[in-house]
């Protein structure tokens, strides 16, 4: 398998000057993946109704994200039919060559067998990488055959990038597909903190800043993340009604205010202080210094901040997960016993209907009717 090139090779960049391949790689962004216009304006759609509704988190893969990946895994190796070939196998598509699996991603079937496919698809992608040694025959006698190359790697990051910008309640960890739930800090923290500021009008901007904290980490952006996910536990105070300059000065207050306990404040007072002090030194509010900030200390400040706001509401996080389901389930069954009972209204108005004598059973009139 031939890998790609090493960051420590000289490229040669515009102007006839040469650099290292890292030092390029600065210089020069990689734009193969881009989002498209029409994902762009997806993503602006969703930020509208998530604005309006709150997230909600997805348990099969949209066919916009199928279709990313697909575009990705073609980019991203020489032998992509090698990857299709082998996923169609795990999904059991062992007679036809009609590539199942791409079919999928690419926007046949429904979400779930989508998110099948995907899984089948990068799992395959993943294991080719690690073992496939078979060189590629050009079918040219000119031209000389070839290594296969997959940069696993570069599509693990696009596909956790587009999972989480979907809001798909999945991702690919430690060489395997996952539920998010099974991750202590999704299913305990990151989920019940968005059921909670998108289920309560008050915290409409917490809401609207902890998205875009998530919507900024997905693309990579940082920096902005960390002081969006700062931003959103201020407005989280302001909605309880404690005001302040800083965190720091909320928690005070918060505590004058019996908001919260003397031993709660003494138990957030760390948490607070590293929050308000990572977002100064590190956020993109007073400092602009792209690449300072990891996607893990990103991440844990988003953890951190959540953890907070779901201790504030006094509420346990599966209460509030559960109550969001239940008002689910109860808002359905309403739909369902409206329609119910306006098909009945309609049958019942039928029925009294006085009946047309000349009227056939089927509905219309026989050649026999003298009209």
């Amino acid at each position: 398998m031939r890998s790609r090139a090493s960051p420590n090779s000289r490229s040669a960049a515009p102007g006839g000057w040469s650099v290292s391949g890292a030092r390029y790689a600065e210089r020069v962004r990689d734009t193969r993946l881009y989002p498209l216009p029409s994902e762009l304006r997806r993503r602006r759609e969703q930020a509208a109704a998530e604005l309006e509704n709150g997230i909600e988190w997805l348990d099969g893969c949209p066919a916009s994200v199928g279709a990313e990946i697909a575009a990705a895994v073609d980019e991203l190796s020489n032998v992509s039919y090698r990857v299709y070939r082998q996923a169609d196998r795990r999904l059991g598509n062992t007679t036809s060559y009609d590539s199942l699996s791409q079919k999928r991603l690419r926007g046949e079937g429904d979400d779930v067998g989508r998110l099948d496919a995907l899984a089948a698809v990068v799992g395959a992608f993943v294991w080719l990488a690690e073992n496939d040694e078979e060189w590629e025959d050009s079918g040219e006698s000119y031209r000389a055959n070839y290594q296969p190359e997959y940069d696993a790697e570069k599509l693990i990051e696009v596909l956790n990038d587009r999972l989480l910008y979907a809001r798909v309640d999945w991702s690919f960890e430690d060489g395997q597909f996952q539920e998010r739930g099974n991750f202590v800090m999704h299913s305990e923290v990151l989920r019940p903190a968005t059921t909670l500021l998108a289920d309560d009008p008050a915290f409409v901007r917490a809401s609207a800043a902890f998205q875009s904290a998530l919507t900024k980490l997905s693309k990579g952006e940082t920096e902005v993340a960390l002081t969006e996910a700062a931003t959103s536990l201020q407005e989280f105070f302001r909605a309880l009604g404690v005001d302040g300059n800083s965190l720091s000065n909320q928690l005070d207050s918060a505590a004058n205010v019996k908001v919260i306990s003397g031993a709660d404040r003494g138990l957030m007072k760390p948490l607070i202080d590293w929050v308000n002090g990572d977002r100064s030194q590190r956020g993109n509010a007073h400092y602009h210094r792209t690449g300072d900030v990891s996607k893990a200390d990103a991440w844990l400040m988003m953890h951190v901040v959540g953890a907070i706001m779901v201790r504030l509401s006094n509420r346990e996080p599966r209460d509030i997960v559960a109550a969001r389901e239940k008002r689910l389930a109860d808002a359905a069954a309403a739909k369902e016993q409206q329609e119910r009972t306006e098909r009945e209204a309609s049958q019942a108005a039928a029925a009294a209907r006085e009946p047309d004598p000349w009227e056939t059973p089927s509905g219309g009139y026989s050649d026999d009717t003298p009209f």
